[in-house]
């Protein structure tokens, strides 16, 4: 009869025989060898992955949001950093040219700052997003490792765990196309480290990841940081046996540099509040709450295996079609094996509980609630802390038996029919998962039993964890070669993407270049359409796609748009004008022109399939600049400088003038105004945003707007010549360098602290029991 149960004589000491602290207090390190072993496994396995995943599919991390959101906008915004700070607002490319008011661009993060150099440093696209994305797999993986070795995982679990961690497939497959999730949940591990580990390199990594969590642009992960904090606190008030004893000089030490964190990102947060008050976002449907759009299948989320193409389903239709719920090989078929009733107690087990529980509960909220929207995203949560939440509990309580072993058993063929279900035409690529997880299912079985081979059963499971990602990405590969035979199209072996894979797209910055309808220009850029082919063909692209070409066409990329403007002048996610004609050609306001005429530079170019309307009110009333195929350009003719669309009672000068980005340490725009006996109005094309600032002659002048809109400033009476600036000053640029040096010298005095503390504590005489020293 198997049965293996791990309790007072398991490889891993008790805490009682071996003086480790209780259960939710600090962590023992394990023996430098071991660890430099382990990172030295994890590096190469993770290595060889990322290797075969480039040579599969460079164009894996080029995709969706990361081709016409987020790559160009970190390329543009480090091509145009002065002294490393990126600008902070673009008028050229209308309400997506606010960096600010989507904290996904981290224009106030100096971490940020750093990925927007190394974007800028090369003109490939598809080098940009590998690097970016194994750098954030890695990151990912090297937490992970860093927690289950502090949690006494042995080297080779906690490397198959690092690395199953780390290939997650909704990391992998969603995170790829929307890069803040790479980079936060990445970070997610290194604050669970920061709160269990020994010595000064914790109190660091929980000042740093706090940092890095709050500024990463997903504020979905912050969440599942409270719970994870929550879970150690209940742990430290079970050590203590009561509330008394849960604050240490430690944990003080440690929520000290969290603090820190917290200062260095306070100006991407307070802006993004700031901001917040004209910013819109997607809301709940009015009549059920529920559009049903993103909600995850319950079975999905807890039988997820390596090839499950989970579908959501709504009117719309279905996404989804990849392998996101895929988490590390033997995870789910490991919770067998574990003596609950004992596990519960070891540290580490009810924080990772209770983040799984509580992200698996949140794949089933509805589409949107209050800030949390479509709640597939939260899965990968879930993925990441239950190989964390198996291995820990594994280590701390095993029980293997024939009876579990049939249990695991079943675990593996359920995801094998599940899988079977959701997608039965790749039967074949479902049965050679079932046979991979199979393998390492008898592999740990084999590590478990402790038999002769148990390293080599150890090391056997490592492999098969980083076999299992690379079976998904070849059955995607299939699955793109079916779509291929059916629409005639041809992806040249990539594999298939639920979200829009951008194949046909160039990677270098010459074939934006090249296909471009302007570049170097700023123009307003008017289409009511989208080519099936994002406007690769027609020369203007989707979203921020058009920056590689040097065209800031007046729209850009949406997370989040201006309600004002939105409301005269709406505009899709990607920059599609959805507005009707009459909208767009009805009065702004007391202005005198039309809304499309006060939010349009001087340069339109219009869509040769736009409604009549619009045309028939350029052809009337603009000068024509250029014809083609697709666009006409036209120009207007002005007696209005720069950003500046329409003007009462003030005289402004044609030749003294500058715009240009806004930037931390000057205005954006110049003018010399000159009014007379009576008060004058300006309004400019740029959205008005809290935090605009204009000085006349040195000296502050109100800033309003036209209807909530579109910039407005009131000049007063008597103005001879004066000089009218405007600036772009958040309340995160007024506290951008105060709040990173202290924020830093913070994580870096608590750090240095615990360090003194612990060498002073060293140094300390032992004292028996009869107080003498010894």
């Amino acid at each position: 009869m198997l049965d293996v149960t791990v309790g007072e004589r398991d490889d891993a000491p008790t805490a009682a025989r071996t003086g480790e602290p209780p259960v939710g207090r600090e962590q023992r390190p394990r023996r430098l060898g071991d660890a430099l072993t382990a990172v030295a496994a994890y590096i190469g396995l993770q290595g060889l992955l990322l290797f075969a995943l480039g040579r599969v599919a460079p164009r894996f991390f080029y995709l969706d949001d990361s081709l016409a959101q987020f790559l160009p906008m970190m390329w543009w915004l480090g091509r145009n950093a002065e002294g490393g700070v990126p600008p902070l607002l673009d008028p050229e490319q209308g309400m997506g040219g606010n960096v600010l008011g989507d904290m996904q661009y981290g224009a106030l993060d100096p971490l940020h700052w750093v990925m927007q150099a190394l974007a800028a440093s090369s003109d490939d696209f598809v080098v940009i997003s590998f690097l970016f994305g194994a750098v954030s797999v890695t990151w990912l993986g090297l937490g992970a490792l860093a927690v289950l070795l502090t949690h006494r995982v042995p080297v080779v679990l906690a490397v198959a765990g690092a690395i199953g961690m780390a290939s997650s497939g909704f990391f992998l497959w969603y995170g790829s196309s929307w890069w803040p999730l790479l980079w936060s949940v990445a970070w997610l591990p290194w604050f669970w480290f920061g709160l269990v580990a020994r010595g000064p390199l914790a109190v660091l990594a929980i000042g740093v990841s706090s940092w890095a969590l709050l500024a990463s642009g997903n504020p979905y992960a912050l969440f599942f940081v409270v719970v994870l904090v929550l879970g150690h606190v209940i742990e430290r008030r079970r050590a203590a046996g009561g509330w008394r004893g849960v604050v240490d000089r430690d944990l003080v030490l440690r929520a000290v540099a969290a603090v820190g964190g917290v200062v260095v990102a306070l100006p991407t947060l307070l802006t993004t509040v700031e901001l917040s008050s004209v910013m819109g976002r997607p809301e709940g449907d009015p009549v059920i709450g529920n559009v049903g759009f993103a909600v995850a299948n319950f079975a999905d989320v807890v039988l997820g295996g390596a090839t499950l193409m989970g579908q959501t389903n709504a009117w719309s239709g279905n996404i989804g079609l990849v392998p996101a719920l895929a988490t590390m090989l033997v995870a789910l078929p490991a919770l067998a094996f574990v003596d609950w009733r004992r596990a519960v107690s070891a540290p580490g087990v009810v924080p990772a509980g209770l983040v799984y529980l509580t992200a698996v509960v949140a794949t089933q909220l509805p589409t949107t609630v209050a800030v949390f929207r479509y709640p597939l995203r939260y899965v990968v949560v879930a993925e990441v802390f239950l190989p964390a939440l198996a291995l820990i509990a594994l280590v701390a309580a095993r029980r293997v038996t024939r009876t579990r072993v049939r249990v695991a058993a079943g675990i593996v063929l359920a995801q094998f029919l599940l899988a079977c279900f959701r997608a039965p035409v790749f039967y074949k690529w479902h049965i050679v998962a079932g046979v991979v997880a199979a393998a390492g299912l008898t592999a740990l079985v084999v590590h478990l039993a402790g038999t002769r081979f148990r390293r080599e059963a150890g090391v056997a499971l490592a492999l098969l964890v980083t076999l299992a990602p690379l079976v998904s990405v070849q059955m995607m590969v299939s699955v793109q070669e079916r779509v291929d035979s059916i629409e005639g199209t041809d992806s040249s072996g990539q594999p298939f993407r639920a979200l829009a894979n951008g194949y046909w797209m160039g990677t270098q910055v010459g074939q934006y270049r090249e296909r471009a309808v302007r570049t170097d220009t700023a123009a307003t850029v008017i289409t009511f359409g989208l080519d099936p082919d994002w406007g690769w063909s027609s020369g203007v692209l989707v979203g921020n796609a058009n920056l590689p070409a040097g065209l800031r066409p007046g729209f850009g990329a949406l997370a989040v748009w201006h309600d004002g403007i939105n409301e005269h002048w709406c505009r899709t996610y990607q920059g599609i004008t959805c507005s009707e004609p009459d909208e767009l050609l009805a009065p702004a306001g007391e202005t005198g022109v039309s809304w499309l005429e006060l939010l349009s530079s001087d340069t339109v170019i219009l869509d040769n399939d736009s409604p009549a309307e619009i045309r028939e009110h350029f052809d009337s009333g603009w000068r024509t600049a250029g014809t083609g195929e697709d666009w006409t350009e036209y120009q207007r003719d002005d007696v209005l400088p720069g950003r500046i669309t329409a003007a009462a009672d003030v005289t402004v000068s044609m030749t003294d003038w500058t715009s240009d980005l806004a930037r931390v340490d000057r205005p954006m725009d110049t003018y010399v105004v000159s009014t007379g006996d009576t008060a004058g109005r300006l309004a400019f094309r740029i959205p008005q945003y809290p935090g605009l600032e204009a000085t006349l002659d040195g000296r502050p002048l109100e800033v309003t707007s036209v209807d909530g809109a579109a910039l407005a400033i009131d000049v007063p009476a008597q103005v001879t010549d004066g000089r009218l600036e405007i600036s772009f000053r958040p309340i995160g640029v007024v506290l951008l360098t105060s709040a990173l040096v202290t924020g830093l010298l913070v994580i870096v005095l608590a750090s240095g602290a615990h360090a003194f503390l612990g060498w002073r504590a060293g140094r300390r005489p032992a004292v028996d029991r009869g107080g003498s020293r010894r």
